[in-house]
């Protein structure tokens, strides 16, 4: 029995190390990979399913959703053609009548056991979320449940969570659901549509169609720009998650706007693949693995058996060899000259022109100078923006603002640091609508709702404007048949949406992570007082 450390010089250098790596060893992050690979994945089938004449295909297995096999069938077909992670519908927590949420426990258990990962794809259209407070209490028991287990998703340490149709909610809705559940983000949020200004509460942002698009690669390329642009404008850090698709054919749901874009054999899947990776994406996400009722799966099939599995692993192959390999196992600590390099680029910033000013926090921006006028966004601690105008009494600064439909907005003087001369700014009295109170802030649900599931859903393509367009885009829905009481996705008119300006937002504020230069500081500290233990415990030994 070792009872003196102080004997055993080389035990002592041991422990050292094996702290030290114990530090500085980050949890398996599997999003941390080069060139994520996702997919969208469906879990509301029955059998009555394939025997409803509305897919266009049949799978090779005809199966229900809720059948362990199956489940186990397709994550194991996902891994083997480069599929990192199932992003899965997700309807919320409701127990009864909603198969996604129990097809989702199963789904993350079986990913468990094949070294694979899912996360949700929160559908604010679901029958059991009527509202605000319904979408909040859903995120929340996310985060509190599923985003826990050892197989969600985690990018950088933080749970992913997809959105379809975040569009129902404003962006204020979305900032004051975020606060409830979220204030530290602590999970990444991607946005799906047409309206960039959602960045401002979202993390990321993706188009769940680009089947309607004449030009696939000018519409991802000009999406990855404008997620780019936002980021830097904003100086933030923002995800494009680039869609590729093998086909699409909504024709057999009876829609009076139904089309279908032909495969043409693997071509036209290898065009998105190949679009998608030039608009230079953080991840690349399928449209989809099995989402047969609008005919964009991949999965084994009667018309191509494992044709789209195989240019899946072809492709996500390709993709992640053209991306820079990080180095595996490693730890890069900044010397002094880079962490001065690092702050300098923090600190560096560029101003508007005066007469302009900042806030010195969190901000409510309004429609007019008061309270009582409704808010139409927020200023970030430390964000800028130029000046416009000034009531007569100096209490109340209108900016430019473009997120709101005037481009402008109020915010009180109280709370803001001005720079310029006050006397040059124009004072406002006229043109001001009349105040309205500003809505009560959302309230936690509780509880659920349980409305009387409807036995249909709608998947409309995004209609995404493009640099070029020469067409508007046309709207689609599926109906996604079932004979038991379970809930599908409710089928609703979708109108097409028109060219949609590059817009800027105030981007919700954000803690930048310190966890590295924590574990750095934490790991050096450890083996200072080591090593200062092991050389006093030789020299005393002579």
């Amino acid at each position: 029995m070792i009872r003196n450390l102080n004997d055993h010089p080389s035990l002592l250098l041991a422990i050292a190390v094996t702290v030290i790596l114990a530090m500085c060893r980050s949890d398996p992050v599997l999003a941390e990979d080069p060139g994520l690979v996702l997919a969208f994945y469906y879990a509301w089938y029955d059998q009555n399913t394939w025997s409803s004449g509305t897919p266009a295909d049949q799978p090779v297995q005809p199966y229900a959703s809720d059948d362990l096999v199956s489940i186990e069938r397709h994550v194991k077909q996902a891994r083997a053609s480069g599929i990192d992670a199932f992003i899965q519908s997700w309807y919320g927590p409701q127990q009864e009548n909603n198969q996604t949420e129990s097809n989702f426990r199963t789904l993350l258990d079986v990913a468990a056991a094949n070294d694979f990962r899912a996360a949700a794809d929160l559908e604010t259209t679901s029958p059991f979320l009527s509202e605000p407070a319904s979408v909040a209490n859903a995120i929340d028991y996310l985060l509190r449940t599923h985003a826990q287990h050892p197989s969600y998703l985690h990018y950088q340490g933080k749970p992913v969570i997809f959105f379809w149709r975040q569009q129902r909610f404003s962006v204020d809705d979305w900032a004051t659901i975020r606060e409830q559940v979220d204030p530290n983000h602590i999970s990444l949020w991607i946005a799906e549509g047409v309206d960039i200004s959602y960045q401002a509460v979202f993390d990321g942002h993706h188009l769940y169609s680009i089947a309607w698009s004449p030009d696939v690669s000018s519409t991802l390329s000009d999406w990855g720009s404008r997620v780019r642009r936002y980021a830097s404008q904003y100086g933030l850090s923002r995800l494009w998650i680039a869609t590729v698709m093998p086909g699409y054919d909504d024709t057999g749901t009876g829609r009076t706007d139904s089309f279908a874009v032909e495969r043409r054999a693997g071509d036209y899947y290898r065009e998105t693949w190949s679009a998608a990776v030039a608009s230079q994406p953080d991840w690349i996400v399928i449209t989809s693995f099995n989402e047969w009722i609008e005919g964009t799966m991949i999965e084994p099939s009667l018309s191509y058996g494992d044709l789209y599995l195989d240019l899946t692993r072809e492709l996500a192959t390709a993709y992640k060899s053209s991306r820079p390999q990080p180095a595996v196992g490693t730890l890069h600590l900044l010397d002094n000259n880079e962490m001065g390099s690092e702050r300098a680029h923090e600190q560096t910033e560029t101003l508007p022109s005066e007469p302009y000013l900042r806030a010195n926090e969190a901000l409510r921006v309004r429609s007019g100078p008061g309270t009582d006028y409704p808010r139409v966004g927020r200023l970030s601690p430390g964000e800028t923006a130029p000046v416009e105008g000034r009531t007569a009494d100096g209490a109340w600064w209108q900016i430019e603002y473009l997120p709101a439909a005037s481009g402008l907005g109020w915010v009180t003087a109280q709370f803001v640091t001005f720079q310029g001369r006050a006397a040059s700014v124009p004072v406002v009295t006229s043109a001001l609508v009349t105040p309205t109170r500003s809505p009560t802030p959302l309230a936690r649900a509780t509880s659920l709702p349980s409305p009387t599931p409807t036995p249909a859903r709608t998947r409309v393509p995004t209609a995404t404007p493009t640099l070029t367009p020469t067409a508007s885009p046309s709207a689609s829905a599926t109906t996604a048949p079932s004979s038991t009481p379970t809930v599908s996705p409710t089928t609703s008119s979708t109108a097409t949406p028109a060219s949609t300006p590059m817009l800027r937002a105030a981007p919700v504020a954000q803690r930048r992570p310190a966890n590295l230069l924590w574990v750095t500081a934490g790991a050096w500290t450890v083996a200072v007082v080591l090593g200062a233990w092991l050389f006093w415990s030789i020299r005393t030994r002579r």
